[in-house]
């Protein structure tokens, strides 16, 4: 809001050179956009915790989702040249959990994968089955998590400094959500990263039929 409320004055009180105006008006801009989903992940953080968003639980095939959301993400995936490699077990893999859930799961995991990777490096996604659960694997090849942050990764507005110095900045709020999620499944959610090299995140599924049996 203070950095909103001071290019919009810089403006009116004409402050910036009339050729700049519109540069600082964008900015304010991508701020406005930054503070609209902080708000509506504090609203669903709140939700989650409170119980007022009960699980909407189904029958899906975990594979096409990630097939749509990353197919949605080509945009910012090309942009950074980044390579994409993925590695089903099987063509489909069926799934019981809320969709819409899962959806949020994934877009911020992806989101993230593309937003720290490297320049030309390689986005992998993964799914298998292994026993009653299936595993989805979203790995980077980004600069990796230090091993004293991540264990607090997943607390809210927690941002690990040295991994995303000049890099976009988050809300802190994303992973937090998804771990959240993950644990209203009854399901787990962990990370590997390895400094310079890349982070992995993976998170388990209740695994099903088509027929949700």
């Amino acid at each position: 809001l203070t950095s909103i409320r001071g290019y919009i004055q810089g403006i009116l009180d004409k402050t910036f050179n009339p050729e700049e105006q519109e540069k600082y008006l964008n900015i304010a801009l991508d701020e406005t956009q930054r503070l609209n989903k902080l708000i509506n992940e504090l609203l669903d953080l709140s939700q989650i915790e409170s119980g007022q968003f009960p699980l909407n639980i189904s029958a899906f095939d975990i594979n096409e989702q990630i097939r749509r959301l990353t197919i949605a993400q080509e945009e910012k995936i090309n942009a950074k040249k980044i390579n994409v490699e993925i590695d089903f077990e099987r063509d489909q893999c069926w799934v019981k959990a809320d969709i819409d859930r899962i959806k949020q799961v994934i877009i911020n995991l992806l989101d993230n994968a593309i937003k720290f990777n490297s320049y030309g490096g390689y986005l992998i996604i993964k799914t298998w089955k292994h026993r009653e659960n299936i595993y989805v694997k979203i790995q980077d090849q980004g600069p990796g998590i230090p091993k004293e942050d991540i264990f607090n990764i997943w607390d809210r507005f927690y941002q690990v400094e040295k991994s995303r110095s000049g890099l976009e900045r988050g809300t802190g709020l994303g992973l937090s959500i998804v771990k959240k999620i993950i644990d209203e499944h009854n399901q787990k959610i962990w990370v590997n990263s390895r400094l310079d090299e890349g982070t992995a995140f993976i998170f388990s599924l209740q695994a099903t039929s088509p027929k949700g049996k």
